[in-house]
């Protein structure tokens, strides 16, 4: 009989225990989701600085559980959402190296090109992007290709942009304004320009005439009384004899007269750059791309407008 009862207590214990343990278990999972959703609701609202610690705390706590992964990238993407580029970069990074077959590889890559492209490290961006258009990634394909043309275009590569811009499928969104730049590109070589040589020139031989061929004529009104005021001066001195007094007038108009051929020379530069910015810029705002999110199916989605000038 005391056998039995030892049997019986024997395993009342172990059973207790199991279902301490599994109780416990659950415990711990619940804990961790509701971990996670807690973190998640922040970067829905926005608040994307108190999200990354609460991700941070999520792996911290929970490294063996599922959502870990999406954990670091969420980390990425909101930098990414701060518009802190270079901590988002840094992010993107860590985690293609840390996930590298994951499913959210072509998202990281895309969003690791567009902070790098922020940036400016424009040759980094290209390489990003080129090893997106590579990967099977067939919803950011076309997206890959579309801002390699656009990093070309910002390193004025005309001809290396518009081959890329025929690469953009035609049933993708991005085929309408990738074929505007192809064409208006065509164009860019036949802007009005003004030639820096013919600036210098005219300034050389009437200052003020290169502003004014440059389209600068308040620039090349004060060039122009400026150097004829210091000219008559010093022809002024000599004639009455003040040689020294002349000399020193004459040694200053010379630097004016200097001044006046290298400030023509760099308005008509500054008139062909301003040309070549209007003429992007407004290639841009016609060919104008948006992005929106709709809250009920969480899908992303991507305008393209077209503005007509009549």
């Amino acid at each position: 009989m005391p056998g039995k009862i030892l049997l019986f207590l024997l395993v009342f214990l172990t059973l207790s225990l199991t279902c301490f343990v599994w109780e416990a278990r659950g415990e711990g999972s619940n804990d961790a989701e509701m971990q996670f959703a807690f973190a998640e609701r922040l970067f829905e609202e926005g608040d994307y600085y108190r999200a990354i610690g609460e991700y941070k705390r999520y792996i911290f706590l929970y490294p063996q559980e599922k959502s870990t992964e999406k954990a670091f990238f969420r980390i990425a993407e909101s930098y990414y959402r701060a518009e802190k580029w270079k901590e988002a970069t840094d992010a993107f990074k860590k985690f293609v190296a840390k996930y590298p077959a994951s499913t959210l590889c072509p998202d990281t890559l895309y969003q690791q090109g567009l902070s790098e492209k922020q940036l400016h490290r424009f040759d980094d961006a290209f390489l990003t992007f080129e090893i997106l258009s590579k990967i099977q990634a067939g919803r950011y394909f076309d997206k890959a290709i579309y801002e390699m043309a656009l990093i070309l275009v910002e390193k004025e590569d005309w001809s290396g942009a518009r081959n890329l811009f025929t690469l953009v499928p035609g049933k993708s969104a991005l085929y309408g304004p990738a074929q505007r730049y192809y064409i208006e590109l065509d164009e860019i070589e036949n802007l009005p320009r003004k030639s820096p040589a013919a600036a210098g020139t005219l300034a050389a031989i009437l200052p003020g005439a290169g502003h004014l061929y440059a389209e600068r004529p308040r620039d090349a009104l004060v060039a122009f009384l400026l150097n004829a005021s210091f000219i008559w001066a010093s022809i002024e001195l000599f004639n009455n004899g003040n040689e020294v007094a002349g000399g020193i007038v004459a040694f200053f108009e010379l630097g004016w007269y200097t001044g006046n051929i290298y400030s023509a020379v760099g308005s008509a530069h500054k008139y062909n750059e301003r040309n070549k910015k209007d003429f992007l810029q407004n290639l841009k705002d016609m060919s104008s791309l948006s992005f929106y999110k709709d809250g009920k199916s969480a899908e992303h989605y991507l305008m393209y407008c077209v503005r007509y000038q009549f």
